[in-house]
């Protein structure tokens, strides 16, 4: 098992994984309140905020521990944001594509889940995209 993590890709998709329960719970939460489209919105910055985080922590460790001062965490902050933001254009298309043809079935349960199952392909699709980002942009000047 260790052998395996020693990929940073597959560290970086553990940490999406975790990013996407993040995205799902507060997608969830905030539906509750506001629209599913508005909510879907607002649970991307928190999921990409928190990736930021576990990415630093655990999928390029070395950048962490090589910028120690809180204006290279921000920078670094700001520039995933960025990445994630250009990402998040084939994520949110695809996400707006499916919420616009939802399914033709009799089954309740399928049309309740649909806005968060639409989620799904999109947040595959925006991954690769952060993931080139994260390695060869905003996590550098790390070894990989």
């Amino acid at each position: 098992m260790n052998a395996i993590f020693k990929h940073t890709f597959v560290r970086f998709a553990f940490v999406g994984g975790m990013g996407f329960l993040v995205d799902l719970s507060s997608m969830l939460l905030l539906s509750m309140w506001i629209a599913p489209l508005l909510a879907r919105a607002m649970a991307f910055w928190i999921a990409a905020s928190s990736n930021w985080w576990w990415n630093r922590v655990i999928t390029f460790k070395k950048a962490e521990q090589n910028s120690q001062n809180k204006k290279a965490a921000a920078l670094q902050w700001l520039q995933f944001i960025g990445g994630s933001v250009i990402a998040f254009v084939p994520n949110w298309g695809c996400y707006l594509i499916l919420m616009s043809h939802p399914p033709t079935t009799p089954n309740s349960t399928l049309i309740l889940l649909w806005p968060y199952l639409a989620m799904i392909p999109g947040i595959a699709m925006g991954m690769m995209l952060n993931y080139a980002f994260s390695r060869f942009w905003i996590f550098s000047s790390t070894k990989h």
